[in-house]
């Protein structure tokens, strides 16, 4: 039985072979991003500015507890290719040579709510033990420091502030990598194939393990654009967030083989 479920599993799988790539081929994913925006500059940029203000009031509430603020920032890449439905759903319109029009995503998730909604509540939970880390990571270093009335200070004065700064971004790094392994094409392709939960999962993992180096630059693109919209006072992120949604849309199309 147990043989049985795995040969169909693997099956299921290997119906969406995974392309090569090359080194540079997230910049062109970055070109096209923004070339989509430019032909859907009113929808993206609101879809954008509505993802800048959520940032702003997290932020906002965590302002006064530093652990909470870089955790909330960190959060960004976990939710981010969910909240880019409606930018995934512009670029396939642009692509079929429709006119692109961002209330449709509406209908695309409620059609695909059951599989999206499974991937929300895995990547909710890797975000639930990235907070907890995070703040499991700041007891042992600060102990009970009231973070909220030292702010910033306690983090950079303290003499294991290089030590706590380093391990916590370790392990942010690594809840981020499986984050970022596991929904580099999922949502999108569940979207697009009306494939279950698990398949997007595993061809994303395919791509990661078959494409490491360029999807390595592709991730280091993300977080530079991301941390641009932040320094930007966060509402640089309606420009460099669209560009990411449409650009993500580009990166799902080529590297998952059988175009459709």
């Amino acid at each position: 039985m147990g043989t049985s479920n795995t040969t169909k599993l693997v099956a299921v799988t290997q119906q969406h072979p995974v392309q090569k790539i090359e080194l540079s081929t997230p910049f062109e994913w970055i070109k096209k991003g923004f070339q989509d925006l430019k032909m859907t500059p009113v929808p993206s940029l609101l879809y954008g500015l509505g993802f800048a203000l959520i940032g702003l009031v997290l932020i906002f509430v965590a302002a006064n507890n530093p652990i909470w603020s870089a955790s909330l920032v960190a959060t960004f890449f976990l939710v981010g290719p969910f909240l880019a439905v409606g930018l995934y759903h512009l670029s396939r319109q642009i692509e079929e040579g429709e006119d692109p029009c961002l209330l449709d995503s509406l209908s695309s998730i409620k059609e695909n709510i059951v599989p999206l909604g499974i991937f929300v509540t895995v990547l909710g939970f890797i975000m639930m033990i990235w907070m907890r880390i995070a703040a499991l990571v700041a007891g042992v270093y600060f102990g009970n420091v009231d973070l909220i009335a030292k702010g910033w200070t306690i983090i950079l004065t303290n003499e294991q502030s290089i030590e706590f700064i380093a391990f916590f971004t370790l392990f942010g790094f690594f809840i981020a990598n499986i984050a970022f392994s596991i929904s580099l094409v999922a949502i999108p392709m569940i979207m697009h194939r009306k494939v279950d939960f698990l398949t997007a999962i595993t061809t994303s993992l395919r791509a990661v393990v078959k494409n490491p180096l360029p999807l390595l630059v592709w991730a280091i693109l993300i977080v530079v654009l991301i941390h641009l919209g932040f320094f930007a006072a966060f509402i640089g992120l309606a420009v460099t967030f669209p560009i990411i949604g449409h650009a993500s849309w580009h990166a799902y199309r080529d590297l998952v083989g059988d175009k459709q």
